[in-house]
């Protein structure tokens, strides 16, 4: 299968990334929290999902890369706060870090970023309210939630917008960067 699939289309998310030394305490932190829980699989693609846009044909790509290139991205103080186990009601599907976001910079980002691609008839917000945080596991079948660590991770400053493709693997998805959009 090629990676725009057999169908000519694109699984596409828009995403933040993380400064280096954010990922690399966030993978300490894994490697400690989830020793022991086999019945997890870790997520090594942190990213910050601003909006995950599903299935798109490829050819609409170009309108996509046009949309967020309109939108100002200034840097996003954030703070990684506390692990917890989603979906909230129901058997546990995934681990995630909760995002505080220092002047609600990330907040706006993402309010842009939605309101360009709906704009462009490129997106349907979901109904549910976005809650930034960093998925870090998810459960190789529903699962239970367990006592988790602590985590200490400093404030860091996000500088850059990615449009990514997914594609899935039996391995996990693989995502490449499509287009990135930088702080100005």
């Amino acid at each position: 299968m090629s990676a725009a699939g057999d169908d000519d289309t694109l699984r596409l998310f828009v995403a933040c990334d993380l400064p280096d030394e954010t990922r690399r305490a966030v993978e300490a932190w894994q490697r400690t929290a989830f020793a022991g829980h086999e019945g997890l699989r870790l997520n090594h693609a942190l990213h910050i999902t601003l909006a995950f846009l599903g299935k798109v044909a490829a050819a609409r790509l170009p309108a996509l890369t046009a949309a967020l290139s309109r939108v100002r991205v200034r840097p996003c103080e954030v703070a990684v706060t506390e692990p917890v186990f989603l979906p909230v009601r129901g058997p546990k599907r995934v681990v995630a870090l909760r995002l505080a976001d220092r002047d609600g910079e990330l907040t706006r980002l993402h309010a842009d970023v939605t309101a360009a691609l709906s704009g462009a008839g490129l997106f349907e917000a979901p109904e549910r309210p976005w809650a930034p945080h960093l998925t870090v596991a998810r459960f190789r079948r529903p699962g239970q939630p367990f006592s988790l660590q602590n985590v200490n991770i400093p404030w860091s400053c996000v500088v850059r917008v990615v449009l990514y493709s997914s594609l899935l693997e039996r391995a996990g998805a693989v995502h490449t960067p499509l287009a990135v959009f930088t702080a100005s």
